[in-house]
């Protein structure tokens, strides 16, 4: 198998929504440091990744650190242990919905992961997003000990959405 990194037209949809500093929680991209998809996509088949996670159904997750004192992004993530209830709200996400932590500033980060499906073309990036690894949301349809630790996983951390960006 080739280990380049592609997008598919879904997944360069998707990623691209880690580009914009809209109203989504989550992990954003700095423009500074990668000001496109294909910026990313570069650096991806330019740099190895310090980690390999392995997931179900030939996913992995790729995860990298910027060493030269560049930020990839803002972090989206935090323990929930670590905010208030009152700053925790619930949002409608791709139809599901999800509880979201407001914070007053996102955190900055240089490390990023990217999941991604091994394809006989090479790696197809499904999302790519500033931060540590991130377990996916829990589904019915993962295999039970992976749902339990996905489940698990989100019942500790949270998704962030800066305060500011409410409406």
């Amino acid at each position: 198998m080739k280990h380049i990194f592609y997008f598919s037209d879904a997944g360069r949809k998707h990623v691209a929504r880690h580009f914009d500093m809209d109203n989504l929680a989550g992990s954003h991209f700095l423009k500074s440091t990668f000001s496109t998809p294909d910026d990313l996509l570069s650096y991806l088949n330019s740099n190895p990744p310090e980690q390999i996670i392995r997931q179900s159904s030939g996913k992995s997750a790729y995860c990298f650190r910027i060493a030269d004192g560049r930020m990839a992004g803002t972090s989206g993530l935090a323990q929930r242990s670590h905010l208030h209830a009152q700053d925790i709200v619930r949002e409608i996400r791709e139809g599901y919905t999800i509880e979201i932590g407001l914070v007053a500033e996102l955190p900055l980060t240089s490390e990023f992961c990217i999941i991604a499906q091994e394809t006989e073309d090479g790696l197809s990036i499904i999302t790519a997003f500033p931060g540590g690894y991130a377990r996916p949301f829990a589904q019915n349809s993962q295999p039970r000990e992976e749902y339990e630790l996905n489940k698990k996983f989100w019942e500790e951390h949270i998704l962030l959405k800066q305060k500011n960006t409410m409406q």
